[in-house]
């Protein structure tokens, strides 16, 4: 029997207040829910979205960082290099390689230094047209003369090997008895034999090492250069390392520190003057800061 639609909405919305109304209330709160539940889904990929974009402007800004230390490097060596990019990593070669993204043509050689702006990092086993492989300072055949930043010691530096962390050290071989080195003290390369110039930093002395050679003492050295980080890399040529790089890690580490000596003293006193603007203008500054201080080593070096 049909009903009057007055009759029949008005007994519908009497259903609705009484006797459905405990569905209707359960219909909108599963309907909030969803909508609370889609919400934070949303909100979940949001969030994972940012944090990824943080992780890669992090790998980014520290990417720059080893770009603007190897522009630093060449800005004071000048002359006699040729800039590469490190391959390893990317299924060409083992940790003990590195395969050069320059080569002949670029006047890559065997035996020529790899370095980066922390130091050693090998030297070059062979070259083709347009790419090239070194051998790491991790490597078992890699040598390298040595001695103490005051030039009172000298020796063989050499892989540590052995297994585990062992064999992220070198050993520094040789050493007169005579001639004893502290902790904490800076090993770069002596410049002998000819292969390799004078004064690039090897790395640290951690300690000496109970050898069985009476005549002779041995170290252990933390390497300056971590393999993990390399990006990019130079390569010197034989007339760089016939010339010398006297001063040039020296003038480069001066430049970096002093650098952090002013983004420390502007963070000091923004701080006490609570200045935001300071904050936020001293990376600007400090890099300005290491530009100058580059550009006056150069014009100090130039004849």
């Amino acid at each position: 029997m049909a009903l009057p639609i007055s009759t029949r909405d008005g007994f519908a919305g009497g259903l609705r207040t009484t006797v459905m109304a405990p569905l209707v209330s359960l219909q909108e709160r599963a309907e909030l829910g969803r909508r609370t539940f889609l919400s934070h889904d949303a909100l979940i990929r949001v969030a994972d979205s940012v944090a990824l974009r943080s992780l890669r402007l992090q790998g980014i800004e520290q990417e720059n960082a080893k770009l603007r230390a190897l522009l630093g490097l060449g800005a004071l060596l000048q002359w006699g290099f040729v800039p590469a990019e490190a391959l390893k990593g990317r299924g060409i070669g083992d940790e003990q390689t590195l395969t050069l993204s320059a080569g002949r043509r670029a006047g890559v050689e065997p035996m020529a230094p790899v370095v980066s702006d922390a130091g050693v990092v090998g030297i070059i086993e062979r070259a083709d047209a347009t790419m090239s492989t070194a051998i790491l300072w991790q490597h078992p055949e890699f040598r390298v003369s040595a001695m103490s930043l005051n030039g009172e010691a000298y020796g063989m530096v050499q892989a540590h090997g052995g297994t585990g962390a062992d064999r992220y050290f070198l050993e520094l071989r040789g050493v007169l008895l005579r001639s004893q080195i502290p902790s904490g003290a800076v090993v770069v390369t002596s410049g002998l034999g000819g292969v390799w110039p004078r004064g690039v930093p090897i790395g640290t002395v951690v300690s000496e090492l109970k050898t069985p050679d009476q005549w002779a003492r041995s170290y252990l050295i933390k390497p300056a250069v971590a393999l993990s980080d390399l990006g990019s890399v130079l390569v010197l040529l034989p007339s760089r390392t016939r010339a010398g790089v006297d001063n040039v890690w020296t003038s480069a580490a001066g430049a970096e520190l002093a650098a952090r000596r002013i983004v420390s003293s502007i963070d000091s006193i923004a701080r006490l003057t609570g200045d935001s603007n300071s904050v936020r203008q001293r990376r600007v500054i400090a890099d300005s800061a290491s530009v100058r201080a580059e550009r006056d080593t150069v014009r100090k070096r130039r004849p």
